[in-house]
């Protein structure tokens, strides 16, 4: 965003940040400068709001790693006798349930944010690379193009990676069971146990309306399409 904001200050001329048609003159002064400060203003709010976005998204998924990871505990430290012991696992049902049901709350009010997120950033990631190769001398937009690349990639690969950790600590959840103290309980709760434990062997996945996973292989397949698109821009580009 600095970048990007304060890049054009560099360069001849009024340039500003991004081309576009006002109803006056933008080269003569104080035109230009309110214009330009109002374009650095719009972008900044628009970045922080992307930022935002972001942000949480990335804290829900953390949230439901976490609760994961408490669910687990209490599940390995399942233990006592018999009332405690089915007191304790029936509490440790209902808060798998309950990390179902947020899960499923917060894929359902992201997939949209996520799906439209990955395909832009997918043709973002060709146009800007495509840019790069037609560009002779490596000047300040080039720069700024190479950091907008890395903030891309940055960006998705953030995504997938919690969308990751929310797989990987989902499927410890049945390890957890089986780690009980299930040997002395009776067999009712060890049917209980088993019923739980074929449950959790599907482990929860953030997906983009179905389409897919939030995985890192998600994230090299999304890479290697943005690099298929610039391949075949820049072929042709040459012919």
């Amino acid at each position: 965003m600095s970048l990007w904001v304060f890049g054009p200050l560099s360069n001849e001329g009024h340039q500003l940040i991004m081309p576009a048609w006002y109803p006056f003159d933008i080269q003569k002064s104080p035109n230009y400068e309110l214009t330009y400060i109002y374009q650095a203003i719009c972008f900044t709010y628009l970045t922080t709001a992307n930022v935002n976005v972001d942000t949480i998204t990335y804290a829900l998924f953390m949230y439901i790693c976490t609760q994961c990871d408490i669910l687990c505990d209490d599940l390995s430290n399942l233990s006592g006798k018999q009332e405690d012991f089915n007191e304790k696992f029936i509490k440790c049902v209902q808060h798998h349930k309950t990390i179902l049901s947020f899960a499923k709350k917060t894929n359902s009010l992201f997939n949209m944010i996520i799906l439209g997120q990955f395909a832009t950033s997918t043709m973002a990631l060709a146009l800007t690379m495509f840019q790069l190769s037609l560009v002779d001398t490596f000047d300040a937009a080039a720069v700024v193009g190479v950091f907008y690349i890395v903030g891309l990639s940055m960006q998705l690969f953030l995504y997938c990676w919690f969308g990751n950790e929310v797989e990987t600590k989902s499927s410890h959840i049945p390890y957890a069971v089986y780690s009980s103290q299930w040997v002395d309980v009776s067999l009712k709760v060890k049917n209980n146990l088993l019923i739980l434990g074929g449950r959790c062997q599907r482990p929860l996945k953030i997906t983009a309306i179905n389409l897919f996973d939030l995985s890192l292989n998600t994230f090299v397949t999304i890479l290697r399409s943005a690099w298929s698109y610039f391949a075949v821009l820049h072929s042709v580009n040459t012919q």
